[in-house]
């Protein structure tokens, strides 16, 4: 009689947990449902009209997505405090994306986050710098030139004849899927980079910088110091 009891109580109790933890898990998840609803409600978009560039420069924080293929596009979305102090502008063949003078990317808060659409019928190289990050997906040159410092990130797919990257400051180039025939990399001052080359690498690395290339190049030259390091996959 008692064991029934306790057995009783126990489903109860079980059962109420359950109940308890369904109950959690819907609330959080209309929660973050709200939250995302609120960013969208509260984000603003700005479009802008620059072609014949062939390269793209980002810095100071901001996001940047770039599509290649199709006709020149560019857009902003972010809330409006951030849209008011982002720099769109064309240098010769670079698009120079960044921030005014008077503000800066430390900025706290989610009203600071912006994020810069772009979508181009070539891209020949980018310069990522000052904690931007890039993502740039289509890529298909002959030459293709990537830099990336002072904790920026930047992300490359697509395919090219020769790549030339290098990196610093902490920065990291993730271009694995930039499927390249033959690299020159040179890194330092703890940046990484990750390439891939399937004929030729030129490798200079120093300072604590780190060099991983896929694709096993037949030909190597690499070259090492202060605690840099190369890898060949």
């Amino acid at each position: 009689m008692l064991l029934l009891r306790y057995k009783r109580v126990s489903n109860a109790v079980k059962k109420g947990r359950d109940i308890m933890m369904k109950a959690l898990t819907i609330a959080a998840a209309f929660g973050a449902a709200s939250l995302s609803a609120m960013s969208l409600a509260h984000a603003d978009s700005q479009t802008y009209d620059f072609s014949g560039f062939t390269e793209i420069d980002a810095s100071a924080g901001v996001d940047v997505e770039v599509t290649v293929g199709g006709a020149y596009s560019v857009r902003a979305e972010g809330e409006p405090e951030a849209l008011e102090r982002l720099r769109i502008e064309r240098d010769g063949s670079a698009l120079e994306i960044g921030r005014t003078r008077n503000s800066s990317f430390f900025s706290p808060g989610r009203k600071w986050r912006v994020t810069v659409y772009v979508t181009t019928p070539e891209l020949n190289g980018v310069d990522v710098s000052s904690g931007a990050d890039v993502k740039a997906e289509g890529i298909d040159a002959g030459d293709f030139s990537a830099s990336v410092s002072s904790g920026a990130d930047a992300v490359l797919s697509g395919r090219c004849g020769t790549i030339k990257a290098d990196g610093s400051s902490g920065a990291d180039l993730d271009a694995e899927n930039l499927r390249c025939e033959n690299a020159v990399a040179d890194v330092s001052s703890g940046a990484d980079l990750i390439l891939y080359a399937s004929e030729s690498l030129e490798a200079d690395a120093s300072s604590g910088g780190d060099i991983t290339v896929y694709g096993s190049p037949k030909n190597t030259n690499i070259d090492k110091s202060s605690g840099g390091g190369v890898s060949i996959r």
